[in-house]
């Protein structure tokens, strides 16, 4: 009788703990993520993804599980599964005050090599204390307690005795966890649809930041979600072979016609020529200098890798010559792709510039932080970096830096340049960056004369065509400017991104007749067609193929194809395979003769370069 009551009491206080282990992942998530979340001002945000939650539950218990069947004691599972925790917590918030980043689990592979996990701490060190040091301490004090308030009130009354009950709950654990974490496609795509939902994120929905991707998912949750997005596949018919041999016989162009000139590249957020649509009418032309310049120099038509938002995509295709649309959707190569010393020499316009003797310089409105680019600049190894943020308020208009303000630098560094120097100069600017209320300006230069729409949805399309009129008048004063001098000087001018217009109650852009065809592949097009310029202080002739459609990613091979100049092989073959297709992202492509297709039905010569590309892309920068 005793004999049975004992075995029915194990078996019952297994059963219990089982149940009292479940409770416990819950309370290590709100402890891991408080205290993350807490030092960026946001205890709210994950509650908007229930699903990162329960990913870092489910995580945590079968953590708990495994350590469950490895030490058989409720006191001893739950030291241990805490300390985890608890160093984690602590690395995470180190690591973020060291480098603006959160941790990943892929740091462990550069722990020997990398100096970004322990860097100086840069900023105010009190700072930095008030932030990140006491959170640590507070976090340590109370692990302290919970675990002498565990182990001097809990005799281990729950105890798993059964051998062959801890070689399951470790055997099943631990398999689970391979699951998970293991490279198995199906699963990793059922779980990037289902929890981090990939292939309806939107792009101007983007996370700027990785920490913003951890605030949505939770520290776990956001480790797991970018271990899973950082895999990139190699193609099933890679041949490193075949790759070298089409990059090695590509031939050199043979028309200069751009000579060695001085470079200033104006990356200019979300401009689009608004006067294309016909449901709505403005007092003047909002782009009059980019359509008159259009005479004087190449003119292009793009199509941008994102929609609304995510503009480090786009600089990244003009930096580098590489398409996002081989990684998944959603990537963003300078937050998950350039994270080690190897792409120090990655391609990229920067080193071929550098290479012939160019200065480089990127002067951005943003701040380092944004989309991680000031580690990306790093990697570009540019001669100098300058974040024009922080301003006098009479510099800013609509909320950001003026582009009057972003012209005035461009001229002040071209008049105070060394005469023999050669100078590439990159500027991104953020004036007309959303969102588009109806305050954004004090004064208005254009307002609406005609239009089917309601007076908010007016007041949105007034709000963005200022920016982009105030963008087209820094234009054409910039191309004013380079006339006066004598170097031989380019400027490269285009749009990042179609903008994201929200009226508060409506998507303008799903009421806008122009996206809205009966020709869906036209739909597409329009949707990211941006527009570039290259214009210069002397006569330009087109190329022979006269080409009209350029992706930014081929803008930049454009350019160093036709300067006099020693370039890579890379670069000449893009420049060659614009003969095929001038423009393409995920979703759209156009070919040489304007043709537009779905990208995913492309066939013959077209599919084989797409298909050849992404090989090279991956040799280059992924292998």
């Amino acid at each position: 009788m005793d004999t049975n009551y004992k075995k029915n009491s194990k078996k019952n206080n297994e059963i219990i703990y089982l149940e009292i282990i479940a409770i416990m992942p819950l309370f290590f998530v709100i402890i891991l993520n408080l205290f993350f979340i807490g030092i960026n001002y946001n205890f709210w945000i994950l509650i908007e993804n229930v699903k990162g939650l329960i990913l870092e539950c489910i995580i945590i218990y079968i953590l708990s599980v495994f350590f469950l069947g490895i030490f058989g004691k409720e006191k001893k599972c739950i030291t241990v599964v805490g300390a985890i925790i608890l160093i984690l917590s602590i690395i995470n918030q180190l690591k973020y005050a060291f480098t603006g980043e959160p941790l990943r689990f892929t740091d462990v592979l550069y722990l020997g090599a990398t100096g970004e996990i322990i860097q100086i701490v840069q900023g105010e060190l009190w700072n930095t204390i008030k932030l990140f040091i006491i959170p640590i301490i507070i976090e340590i004090i109370l692990f302290v307690i919970f675990i002498k308030f565990l182990w001097k009130n809990n005799k281990n009354i729950i105890e798993i005795h059964s051998v062959k009950l801890r070689i399951a709950l470790t055997t099943i654990s631990l398999l689970l966890l391979i699951i998970l974490f293991l490279p198995i496609k199906p699963i990793n795509k059922f779980m990037l649809n289902f929890v981090f939902e990939i292939d309806n994120r939107k792009d101007y929905a983007g996370f700027t930041t990785i920490s913003d991707y951890y605030l949505s998912y939770g520290v776990i949750g956001g480790m797991y979600g970018q271990l899973l997005e950082d895999r990139i596949e190699q193609p099933k018919d890679y041949d490193e072979n075949i790759i070298n041999a089409e990059l090695s016989r590509t031939k050199e162009n043979s028309e200069k016609v751009l000579g060695k000139p001085n470079i200033i590249v104006v990356f200019s957020e979300s401009f689009w020529d608004i006067n294309q649509l016909e449901e709505i009418e403005f007092n003047q032309r909002v782009t009059p200098n980019f359509n008159m310049l259009k005479e004087k120099g190449l003119f292009f038509n793009m199509i941008s890798p994102s929609y609304g938002g995510i503009s480090a995509n786009v600089e990244y295709e003009f930096l580098t010559g590489s398409n996002v649309m081989y990684f998944n959707c959603g990537y963003v190569p300078y937050m998950q792709l350039y994270k080690n010393k190897s792409y120090y020499e990655k391609p990229s316009i920067i080193n071929e510039l550098k290479n012939n003797g160019y200065k480089t310089k990127i002067a951005t409105c943003a701040s380092s932080s944004l989309f991680n680019c000031g580690r990306f600049y790093k990697y570009l190894k540019l001669d100098e970096t300058e974040y024009i943020t922080n301003v006098d308020s009479k510099y800013i208009k609509g909320q950001y830096v003026s582009d009057e303000y972003v012209t005035d630098k461009i001229i002040k560094e071209f008049n105070n340049k060394p005469k023999d120097e050669k100078l590439f100069y990159m500027t991104l600017t953020m004036q007309a960056h959303m969102p588009y209320p109806k305050d954004k300006y004090e004064n208005y230069d254009v307002y609406v004369t005609k239009s089917k729409f309601s007076q908010d949805i007016n007041n949105v399309l007034t709000s963005y065509a200022q920016g982009i009129f105030d963008a087209d008048k820094q234009l054409g004063r910039l191309y004013e400017y380079i006339q006066t001098l004598e170097e031989p000087t380019i400027i490269v001018f285009y749009g990042d991104h179609l903008p994201y217009l929200n009226s508060g109650k409506d998507n303008v852009i799903d009421m806008l007749e122009y996206f809205n065809t009966d020709n869906q592949e036209i739909n597409n097009y329009r949707k990211y067609n941006t527009q570039s310029l290259v214009l210069a202080n002397f006569e330009i002739e087109k190329d022979k193929e006269n080409t009209k459609y350029l992706g930014p990613d081929l803008l930049s091979s454009y350019i160093l194809n036709n300067m006099e100049i020693e370039i890579s092989d890379y670069y000449k073959w893009l420049y060659e395979s614009r003969k095929s297709i001038g423009a393409a992202n995920f979703l759209v492509t156009v070919d040489s003769n304007g043709n537009i297709y779905n990208t995913s039905d492309l066939t013959g010569k077209c599919k084989e370069v797409l298909d050849l590309r992404r090989n090279i892309e991956y040799k280059l920068f992924v292998k």
